[in-house]
């Protein structure tokens, strides 16, 4: 608390409002993505995994501050910013729930709330743990992969854009579980009334895979990096 304490007032509002302006991006890419799938036929997955690519477009682009993003700053992330991380994931649910609560009263909510009923349902039954933490992980170590592209890309511009929304496309085309994604999804479906505890348990475990799959990228550009320096 001391460390929040320390940053002004200008700048913690700054970050909360990037943060749920972020949210609002992922569940605007959201609902675009369900709505394609839910009317497009076999077509439809994949152009709404294409949709769903405006929402980290944006956040990139505009320097918006989504959590599963942050994670790949944790190598080198000090002590006194972790804190950015647990306030950051929150302004994020803030933002989808904000998106979730407008779209839900249009004339499209009626289809995007029964296509989240089908993916909570299949997020849900099974072997959910395993199954959450794997998806969670390959969804964290592609979100790192496109918000590192923009820094690393030798050229900006185009290639840069397709750096950013190439990983993107993939995540959303598997289905991989991406943790501010999936509050999205569970606040339209209506999971979070009707199975609170397992959605609690399920998102912790994405959570925990995100942050894994983010930070595997960062750690071995360290090693590397580091590795240099001895020789």
């Amino acid at each position: 608390m001391k460390e929040v304490l320390k940053t002004t007032k200008k700048e913690f509002v700054s970050f909360v409002v990037m943060a749920i302006l972020s949210g609002i991006m992922i569940g605007i890419g959201g609902s675009a993505s369900l709505l394609a799938t839910a009317t497009l036929g076999s077509s439809g997955k994949l152009i709404g995994a294409f949709l769903f690519t405006l929402g980290i477009f944006a956040i990139v682009t505009f320097e918006m501050r989504l959590f599963t993003g942050m994670v790949a700053d944790i190598p080198e992330m000090k002590l006194k910013n972790i804190w950015k991380l647990p306030v950051c994931f929150l302004a994020n649910i803030i933002g989808v729930g904000i998106v979730a609560l407008l779209v839900y009263n249009t004339a499209i909510g009626a289809t995007l709330v029964e296509q989240s009923k089908n993916i909570a349902n299949a997020k849900l039954n099974g072997d959910w743990i395993l199954t959450g933490l794997c998806s969670s992980i390959l969804c964290g170590g592609l979100i790192t992969l496109s918000v590192w592209s923009i820094h690393h890309t030798p050229h900006k511009g185009l290639d840069a854009s397709i750096g950013v929304m190439f990983p993107i496309l993939v995540f959303a085309f598997c289905g991989f579980d991406h943790s501010v994604a999936n509050v999205f999804y569970f606040y339209l479906s209506g999971a979070f009334i009707n199975s609170t505890w397992q959605v609690v348990c399920y998102e912790l475990i994405c959570i925990l895979g995100n942050v894994i799959g983010g930070i595997v990228l960062p750690l071995a550009h360290m090693f590397k990096e580091h590795s240099k320096k001895r020789d």
